[in-house]
Parts: structure tokens; sequence; C-alpha cells
């Protein structure tokens, strides 16, 4: 039986470019970072999420089509201003009628991240409205 989500691995173009996207704008934890790999990887925490990035330089036309994410935040308000503190190019939150406010935000990649503080039970979630809110 699934748990849950462990780790997300994404494929990027420039490892030290999403890095600083993932450390410096969302606030992740660089676990490890090995330039001289191949590929080249890192590996990163934010709360209970993992991530590993690892550069391939070019190996699909764009990345993140089709590929959004979606991850729980306490307060989308105040996560928000911590990210337009932190420079991110990113629109003030918004409520939806599935039940949830949340912001969006792309990586230098265009991987696609939902941030969303729920405001509706558990079962009423979303499964796969990524598409209809634009």
């Amino acid at each position: 039986m699934i748990k849950g989500l462990d780790l997300l691995f994404l494929e990027v173009n420039s490892l030290e470019e999403s890095v600083v996207f993932y450390r410096d704008v969302l606030g992740f934890e660089v676990e490890s970072m090995s330039l001289n790999s191949e590929p080249p990887m890192a590996r990163l925490r934010g709360g209970e999420l993992r991530i590993t990035l690892a550069q391939h330089l070019e190996t699909m036309l764009r990345r993140g089509r089709g590929v959004h994410f979606f991850a729980g935040v306490e307060d989308v308000d105040r996560f928000y201003d911590q990210l337009a503190e932190n420079g991110a190019d990113v629109q003030p939150p918004v409520d939806e009628g599935w039940g949830g406010r949340f912001i969006t935000l792309e990586d230098p990649d265009k991987y696609r991240f939902f941030f969303v503080t729920w405001t509706t039970t558990e079962e009423s979630k979303p499964l796969a409205t990524a598409t209809e809110t634009g």
C-alpha cells in the first residue's frame, strides 16, 4: 500500500541554478551536492519532502510539461510573503472552489508547484484539477 510521496526526482538543465531556486526561494535545506558526479546531483529537504535534482542537459524539449506538484503549507498568505521577500515571481494567493487557497510558482525548468492551505477536509481535495486552475 502506498503511504505517501517520499521523494521527487527532477531532471534539470542547470543544477546550480535549480539549487539556488530551491534553497534561496523555497527555503529547502541542501543535504548534499556533487557537481563532479555523473550526472551532477543534489539532494534537498523541505520538511518531510525530499527532492533529488539531476542535471541532464536538454533531454526533453520542455521540462515540466503536464507535471504539477501540490505541497501543503500551514499559512499560504505568510508563505507568499516569504517567497516575495526572497525575490520569487509569484502572484498573490487565490481561493478556489475545490477547497484550497493557493499560489503557484515555476522552478527554473518550468516544473509547476502549487502551494496550498486546504480549507476543507482531506476527502474533498482535488484528484486532478490542476489544469482547471489555469
